[in-house]
C-alpha cells in the first residue's frame, strides 16, 4: 500500500515537473519571438527566430521559414523552368496576407507592390521586363496574353498599362488584351477553397485570332497553376501556340512545422560544434605561442 502510494506521488511529481517546464518553454519561445519580431538587424533576428523555434513557438517556425524560402522552395525567382508544356518565370515569392507579421520589411514591400499591381495602380514594366528577359525567348512574333480576371473592369484596370507600354516599347511584339472577353463575373481565384480540387467557372471567350501565335502569358500569382493550364488549354483551342507565362509572384507553401524544427535544430548543433572548434583551435594556438616564447 505505502508503495503504491509512493509510486502515485512520484508519478504526480514527474506530470507537475513536466508542465512546468512545457509551461516556461512557452514562455521562452513566446520572449524569443517577440525579440525576433522587434529586431532590426538580420542576424539578431535569425538567432532570436531560432531560439523560439526551439522552444517550440509555431509562429516562429513560419518566420523562420519565411527568412529562408529559396532553400525549401524548388524554384528560385527570374529562374525559368518547366511546367506544363510551357516555361515559367516569376518575379518574386508571393506571401498570404495572413503571414504579414511575420516578414520582413523587403518581403512585405514585394507584397504590397504586387497587390497594386493587382490594382492596377502600379504599370508592372520592370517586372514584365526582368521576366521577359530571365525567359531568353526570341521576340519577335511574341504575342502576349493576358490571364482573364474575375470581372472586366479588373481585367483592364489590371493590365491596360502593361498593353500600352507593349504597344508603344515593343514593336516585335503584339497585344491581346482585346483577345479576351469577359462575360459576367465569377469569385477570385484566391478566395476560392479546395486548393487543386476547386472547380473554376469560366467567364471569358476568346475572340481574337491567335491561330499560329507564339503566346506569352500574363498573370500576376501563380499558386496551383491550374487556371493558366485551363486559359493554356483554351488558346491552343483556338489554334494559338503558349510558349511560355510569366508571374509577378508564386504563392509560397509553407512545410510541415516538425521538418523546420529539426532542420533550425541540425543548424544549431552544427554553430555549437564550429565555435567548440575555433575554440580548440584557439587554446592550440595560444599553447604553441607560449611554448615558443622567447621568455619561455
Amino acid at each position: 500500500m505505502l508503495a503504491r502510494l509512493v509510486f502515485t506521488l512520484l508519478c504526480a511529481l514527474v506530470c507537475i515537473l513536466f508542465y512546468v517546464i512545457g509551461f516556461w518553454r512557452r514562455k521562452a519561445g513566446e520572449a524569443a519571438f517577440a525579440a525576433a519580431r522587434a529586431a532590426t538587424d538580420e542576424k539578431e533576428r535569425e538567432r532570436y527566430c531560432r531560439l523560439s523555434v526551439l522552444a517550440g513557438n509555431r509562429n516562429a517556425c513560419r518566420m523562420f521559414f519565411f527568412s529562408h524560402t529559396d532553400i525549401y522552395e524548388n524554384h528560385q525567382p527570374l529562374k525559368p523552368y518547366s511546367f506544363r508544356g510551357m516555361k515559367v518565370t516569376f518575379y518574386g515569392y508571393y506571401y498570404p496576407a495572413r503571414h504579414e507579421k511575420l516578414l520582413s520589411n523587403r518581403q512585405r514591400m514585394f507584397c504590397h507592390a504586387l497587390f497594386r499591381f493587382k490594382d492596377g495602380e502600379i504599370h508592372g514594366v520592370r517586372f514584365f521586363k526582368s521576366c521577359m528577359e530571365a525567359q531568353h525567348l526570341e521576340e519577335e512574333n511574341l504575342h502576349v496574353m493576358f490571364m482573364p480576371c474575375s470581372s472586366r473592369e479588373k481585367y483592364i484596370r489590371r493590365f491596360r498599362r502593361l498593353d500600352e507600354y507593349i504597344s508603344t516599347h515593343c514593336p516585335q511584339m503584339t497585344s491581346g488584351l482585346n483577345d479576351v472577353v469577359i462575360t459576367g463575373t465569377r469569385e477570385s481565384l484566391h478566395k476560392m477553397k479546395g486548393g487543386k480540387k476547386r472547380i473554376l467557372k469560366r467567364n471569358y471567350s476568346i475572340t481574337g485570332d491567335v491561330e499560329g501565335k507564339n503566346i506569352v502569358i500574363v498573370d500576376d500569382v501563380m499558386t496551383t497553376g491550374q487556371s493558366v493550364s485551363e486559359y493554356k488549354k483554351e488558346i491552343e483551342r483556338h489554334g494559338g501556340r503558349v510558349t511560355a507565362a510569366i508571374f509577378y509572384g508564386k504563392t509560397v507553401e509553407v512545410p510541415p512545422l516538425f521538418l523546420l524544427r529539426m532542420h533550425v535544430l541540425y543548424i544549431q548543433v552544427k554553430c555549437l560544434l564550429k565555435t567548440r572548434k575555433r575554440s580548440e583551435e584557439r587554446r592550440v594556438g595560444k599553447e604553441c605561442r607560449s611554448r615558443w616564447s622567447p621568455y619561455h
